[in-house]
C-alpha cells in the first residue's frame, strides 16, 4: 500500500483544509497518509511562532502582508536564495530523516513552508522521496517557484503561463483544482441543508464568513446587511476561530432574532448549501469550496497580495462579485439573492472552472507517478 505524508502550516486555516482533504481522500483510496506540520521538525515552540506571527499580522496589519508580497516579487525574480528557505532548511535533517524512516513514498506540500523544508533535505541528502506542492491561491505567491518539486497541482489550467513566466517547467504544472473536502460537492438540496440546520423559515438566507483568522470589518458588514434584508430573511455569520469577534457580535446583536453567530465549525458546507448568498473574503480554499458547493458568491475585505488576485480571478470567469467596501458587498449581496438567473449563471460558471474531486485527481498523479 502507498505512504504518502502530507505537509501543511497552520497559517490560515486554508492551508490544513486542502490538507485534510487530501487526508480524507486517502482513506477513501486505500492510500496510507499521515499529515504534519512542517515547522514541527523544528520544535513545538517554532510552530507556534510562526503561525501566532502569520495570523496576528492579518488580523492586525493586513497592509503589512501585502508589502512583504511584494518583496517575495523581488526575490523571485532576482532568482537569490529566499530567507524563507533558510528558515525552513534548519528543520531539513529531522524532516527528511523522519521521511526515509518511515518509508515514504511522496511527500505532497499544501503550503510554501513544507516545499522548502522538503528541498533542503533533498539537497542535504537526507532523503529521496520525490515532493508535490499544491498550490491553494489562484495565483503563484513568492517564493513558490523556489523549491525543487515532482509537480505543482495548479487551481486551474488559466494559471500555467503564469508558472511558467515564474520559471517553472511547463510538464510540471497539473491543473487539478484545489482540494477540498467530499462534503462540498456532495449532491444536498438548500431545502434539505435547511432543514439540518433548522433555518426553514427563512425566505432568504444570507451567509457572512471572516475566515478563519477572523476579519475586522464583520461588524460593519452585518450592520450594512441588516437594514437592506427583508423582514422573513435571515442572515448567518461564521467568524471561525476569532472567539472574541463571536462574543462580541452576540452581544451586539442579541436583540436582533434574524441574525445569528456561529463560531468555528464542521457544517460549512451545509451553511453554503443553505444560503442564496455567502460573503467572504478571497481566500483560495474558501472560494474553492463555495464554488463546489454552488454557492453564489460575494468577494469582500481581501488581503492584499493573493487574496486580491483571487477575488480578480473569480470575478473574470463569473464565479463571484467583486466589491471593495462594505456597503458594496451589502448591496452586491442582495442583488445577488433578488436574481435568480444570476445565481445560476454564476453556478454553471463555478462548475466549469472548480473540480470537487481535485483531492483524488492529485492522488491519482501522485500514485501514477511513483508507479
Amino acid at each position: 500500500m502507498m505512504r504518502i505524508l502530507i505537509l501543511s502550516c497552520s497559517t490560515g486555516d486554508g492551508h490544513n483544509s486542502a490538507a485534510r482533504a487530501l487526508l480524507e481522500a486517502a482513506g477513501q483510496m486505500r492510500i496510507t497518509a499521515e499529515l504534519r506540520d512542517p515547522v514541527s521538525f523544528g520544535g513545538e515552540r517554532a510552530r507556534r511562532a510562526v503561525a501566532g506571527a502569520y495570523n496576528g499580522m492579518i488580523r492586525r496589519v493586513p497592509r503589512l502582508f501585502g508589502a512583504v508580497y511584494k518583496i517575495g516579487d523581488l526575490y523571485d525574480r532576482s532568482r537569490l536564495p529566499s530567507p524563507i528557505y533558510a528558515a525552513n532548511a534548519l528543520y531539513a535533517e529531522k524532516l527528511g530523516r523522519y521521511v526515509a524512516e518511515e518509508g515514504f513514498d511522496a511527500v505532497i506540500s499544501t503550503h510554501l513552508y513544507g516545499l522548502e523544508g522538503m528541498c533542503a533535505a533533498h539537497r542535504g541528502g537526507f532523503c529521496s522521496a520525490p515532493s508535490f506542492g499544491v498550490l491553494t491561491d489562484y495565483t503563484f505567491i513568492p517564493f513558490f517557484s523556489e523549491p525543487d518539486m515532482e509537480a505543482v497541482f495548479l487551481p486551474h489550467a488559466d494559471l500555467i503561463e503564469e508558472g511558467v513566466r515564474k520559471g517553472l517547467d511547463r510538464e510540471t504544472l497539473v491543473p487539478t483544482g484545489i482540494p477540498v473536502s467530499a462534503r462540498f460537492a456532495e449532491d444536498v438540496s438548500m431545502e434539505e441543508a435547511r432543514a439540518r440546520l433548522g433555518v426553514t423559515d427563512a425566505e432568504r438566507l444570507y451567509l457572512l464568513m471572516s475566515g478563519g483568522v477572523g476579519c475586522a470589518n464583520m461588524e460593519k458588514l452585518c450592520s450594512a446587511l441588516a437594514w437592506r434584508i427583508g423582514a422573513r430573511d435571515r442572515i448567518a455569520v461564521i467568524t471561525g476561530r476569532n472567539e472574541k469577534m463571536r462574543t462580541r457580535l452576540v452581544r451586539q446583536w442579541r436583540d436582533f432574532p434574524s441574525l445569528t453567530v456561529t463560531g468555528f465549525t464542521k457544517d460549512v458546507a451545509l451553511w453554503m448549501k443553505a444560503a442564496d448568498v455567502t460573503v467572504s473574503k478571497a481566500g483560495g480554499l474558501s472560494g474553492t469550496e463555495a464554488a463546489v458547493a454552488g454557492a453564489p458568491l460575494v468577494h469582500l475585505m481581501t488581503i492584499p497580495g493573493c487574496e486580491t488576485k483571487n477575488a480578480a480571478f473569480f470575478a473574470e470567469h463569473a464565479m463571484s462579485v467583486r466589491t471593495k467596501t462594505v456597503d458594496e458587498a451589502a448591496e452586491g449581496a442582495v442583488r445577488l439573492a433578488e436574481n435568480r438567473e444570476e445565481r445560476e449563471a454564476m453556478r454553471r460558471a463555478q462548475r466549469e472552472n472548480t473540480h470537487g474531486d481535485a483531492a483524488c485527481r492529485v492522488l491519482d498523479y501522485v500514485r501514477t507517478h511513483c508507479g
